[in-house]
């Protein structure tokens, strides 16, 4: 059996499931919310002037020669 993950619309959830349902498939709903520290640290970060933001990638490519590879 193979796992996959996917993203689906709100307005396509119980056609999802119906289709899941119809193949024998099953699901595991996981849902994702910050936590009230990283909500904070969020509402820090907006408050920085954006004259200091990095681009995405030159932060990626921090992120990666002091941590390592990530996907």
């Amino acid at each position: 059996m193979k796992t996959f993950s996917v993203k689906i619309p709100d307005d396509k959830t119980s056609f999802f499931l119906e289709f899941l349902e119809l193949i024998g498939g099953s699901f595991d709903k996981q849902e994702f919310e910050l936590t009230a520290e990283m909500k904070q640290v969020l509402d820090e970060r907006l408050k920085t002037d954006k004259s200091e933001y990095l681009p995405a990638r030159e932060s990626i490519d921090k992120i990666k020669s002091k941590y390592g590879f990530m996907n």
